[in-house]
């Protein structure tokens, strides 16, 4: 059998997605669907690849042809799905990956623990979009009501927001509705566990727009430490530490737990494991195994924040046009026990 090429692939699975909703929308009745050639008109694309889709499909059981009559959606064709529900998008990330790390199953876990309590269906987009062009074709061929976002891309968000209502987690991204996590009280506590709340140097160096930096760039009392200005965590060695940390010790240390054992390392090294434990480490995202080192993790309250996404796009469907960003308290957690403070 002659491999198909990657662009027949894309062109099947847009079939496969018209034919789907027409069957979604339509309760699934036995209503006639286009013929190839409109199919083949509507997309641009050969009829080898609608007949490709239209096999498949007919093989399957969703489809039925009549002679003479055309090709029609199979009514005897049951799937486990509530027929003409509100039928909304979940983008995560990027929108491309090949697996979920253990982190975004997490995520994933509050998402759909939560909207199972809706009445809608729920798509998972995945698409490869590089261009808003990309965007448009995608929210095009997944037929969604609406739409919720985990940490997409900006441009992305910009884009789909102008084609269906949207809601938005995990970054901030202007111009689109947002749930944020509010970081105020838990830099609060962190001031009182270090005992002062000015003239406090921070070691960071993760992206500017994420949370937490943003949080901390704009609080009183804290200071970038020096020289982390054009720095990546890839850049990091323990020869550059000694450098940068011969002539000050950083109060607080942002960092992945996997830069831990370097980071202590040069500054036990230099100014001795009291005053390295001194420090008030804190890391990106929680560890996974456990260590004796104490550290504390600022965690976004995701059950409520979608709880939140969820009201706020109820309100956009149902034709509200100024709903506002809203904000929910994270929580602050110390490890290795887990605790929340």
């Amino acid at each position: 059998m002659r491999q198909r090429s990657m662009q027949t692939i894309s062109d099947v699975q847009k079939i496969w997605h018209r034919v789907m909703s027409i069957r979604f929308r339509t309760g699934n009745q036995a209503v006639r669907i286009p013929s190839s050639n409109e199919l083949a008109r509507e997309f641009g694309i050969a009829r080898s690849s609608v007949r490709i889709a239209l096999e498949q499909l007919t093989a399957e059981g969703v489809l039925v042809t009549r002679k003479g009559s055309g090709t029609f959606i199979n009514p005897k064709k049951t799937f486990f799905l509530h027929e003409q529900a509100t039928l909304v998008g979940l983008m995560i990330q990027n929108c491309n990956q090949f697996f979920y790390s253990r982190a975004i199953q997490g995520e994933l876990a509050c998402f759909f623990s939560e909207l199972y309590h809706t009445d809608w269906n729920v798509r998972n987009v995945t698409a490869t979009m590089l261009t808003p062009e990309d965007v448009q074709t995608t929210i095009r061929y997944n037929y969604l009501d609406a739409l919720l976002t985990f940490g997409t891309p900006s441009f992305v968000l910009q884009t789909a927001n102008e084609l269906l209502p949207l809601v938005n987690l995990g970054v901030y991204c202007d111009g689109v509705t947002n749930v944020v996590s509010d970081l105020d009280a838990c830099i609060e506590k962190l001031f009182r566990i270090t005992g002062r709340d000015r003239n406090i140097s921070v070691w960071n160096i993760s992206s500017p727009e994420g949370y937490l930096s943003m949080s901390l760039n704009k609080r009183t009392g804290l200071t970038r430490f020096p020289g982390t200005e054009e720095l990546s965590e890839n850049t990091v060695t323990a020869e550059l530490l000694r450098q940068l940390f011969a002539g000050q010790c950083p109060d607080w240390i942002l960092l992945h737990p996997d830069m831990l054992d370097l980071f202590r390392g040069v500054v036990t090294e230099l100014y001795g494991e009291d005053r390295a434990r001194r420090i008030l480490w804190l890391y990106h995202i929680l560890p996974d195994t456990a260590h004796d080192w104490t550290g504390y993790f600022i965690r976004a309250n995701r059950k409520k924040e979608v709880r939140e996404a969820i009201a706020l796009l109820k309100r956009k469907m149902n034709g509200e046009t100024s709903v506002g960003d809203v904000s929910v308290p994270a929580e602050l957690v110390c490890c290795p026990d887990g605790a929340v403070i």
